[in-house]
């Protein structure tokens, strides 16, 4: 399960032991952060799938404002909060950020191991889900791994068809213009009789993918 964590902790010897503790039980931790900038900017460049946050961090900004910052580029992250504070009123401001969980300090290691490895089952489950766009007459396109399938049976591309089918994926039901399929092709604009060329390509080798003309404007996927 190599998902990659950030720990957001103000205190150097917690977060030492949080990071000592997950990587000996095989996780990925990408970074650590005891203020507001440095884990912003860890989280644009890492991407993490789960957050292990302290509410009460260094600098101007609180672990559950700073939640709620993330939450703003990154909807999908998982943010377990640590903290030593049970306040009804603090347990609420967490809950207002779209907390995974809530674990008060002092915490057991097992206690934080079975919640991390059960909200990066959840972060798995929903992203692999969000992943899949459907279309008419059984096509999946995978967004992530960039695949087709019909049936649940992988269709082959070559790389022109399988940029062409992600633009089309990506804006299904929405017309897709002559230039967005160029220049997301060719990175130009092309004539109508490249553009049909390839579509008629698309259309001879998958005949059943429901693939409409929109005049004098482009294509629309359904």
């Amino acid at each position: 399960m190599s998902r990659e964590i950030l720990i957001v902790e103000d205190d150097l010897i917690a977060s030492f032991y949080l990071k000592k503790m997950l990587i000996d039980n095989d996780l990925t931790v990408c970074g650590l952060a005891d203020n507001s900038v440095d884990a912003i900017k860890i989280c644009k460049e890492k991407k993490p799938s789960l957050i292990l946050m302290d509410i009460m961090i260094k600098g101007n900004m609180s672990g559950c404002d700073l939640a709620m910052k993330i939450r703003g580029f990154d909807k999908d992250v998982l943010i377990i909060f640590l903290t030593a504070y049970s306040t009804s009123e603090m347990i609420e401001y967490a809950l207002d950020s779209k907390a995974y969980s809530y674990l008060l300090k002092p915490y057991r290691d097992i206690e934080i191991l079975s919640t991390v490895k059960m909200a990066l089952k959840e972060y798995k489950k929903n992203t692999n889900e969000n992943n899949k766009v459907i279309a008419r007459n059984g096509f999946v396109f995978d967004t992530q791994e960039k695949k087709l399938y019909q049936y649940h049976k992988e269709v082959f591309l070559s790389d022109k068809l399988r940029i062409l089918i992600e633009v089309l994926f990506r804006n299904k039901a929405s017309s897709v213009s002559y230039e967005q399929i160029s220049f997301a092709i060719w990175n130009e604009n092309k004539n109508i009789n490249t553009l049909r060329a390839i579509i008629f390509r698309l259309k001879n080798q998958l005949p059943d993918l429901d693939l409409n003309i929109v005049n004098k404007v482009g294509y629309v996927l359904y």
